[in-house]
């Protein structure tokens, strides 16, 4: 994987310290181990269940890291079709995909932050509602009218990506 790539990555690692608790209970209905008694499954059951509302939605931006990790690895094939010869297969736009990477890797880090941080102070949050209003409904609609933006960007560029690997795989499939 070339360098620009490798810092763009989030790793899940990285994942687990900005979320507070290993992405695959998060992304999964977890249930640690079997239960030994009739009604140790239950007790297991409710325990899964409390930690898939607690995550309900941080999930939702653990499945988005997912997808830009998936962005990048296809950027990295690509890279290294290109480097096994196959001219014609690169991104005629790489360095703008990049861009788009990097400032989606921003706004994925900021969430993924912020969500914590409304996570662990839920009660504080809860008991004193007026103090965080005002704020909670800017940063929302900051929010929503910054992901819609950046979904189109990394969406168009995802698809030329794509578009390319796809057209690569023909040409070699051809050779055949």
């Amino acid at each position: 994987m070339r360098p620009d790539l490798q810092g763009l990555v989030i790793t899940e690692e990285y994942l687990t310290d900005l979320v507070g608790e290993h992405p695959h209970r998060v992304r999964s209905f977890y249930i640690a181990e079997k239960a030994k008694e009739p009604g140790d499954f239950l007790i297991k059951l409710s325990q899964a269940l409390i930690v898939w509302l607690k995550f309900k939605s941080v999930r939702r931006l653990v499945k988005e890291v997912d997808r830009y990790n998936a962005v990048i690895r296809a950027v990295d094939i690509n890279d290294q079709l290109e480097e096994a010869g196959n001219q014609g297969v690169g991104l005629s736009h790489r360095d703008q995909v990049i861009l788009a990477l990097e400032t989606m890797k921003v706004d994925l880090l900021r969430a993924l932050k912020t969500e914590r941080i409304l996570r662990e102070n839920k009660k504080f949050i809860t008991k004193h509602p007026q103090l965080f209003t005002t704020n909670l409904t800017t940063l929302t609609a900051l929010q929503v009218s910054d992901q819609a933006s950046e979904y189109g960007r990394v969406l168009d560029q995802a698809l030329q990506v794509a578009v390319g690997v796809q057209e690569e795989m023909r040409k070699l499939q051809n050779r055949r």
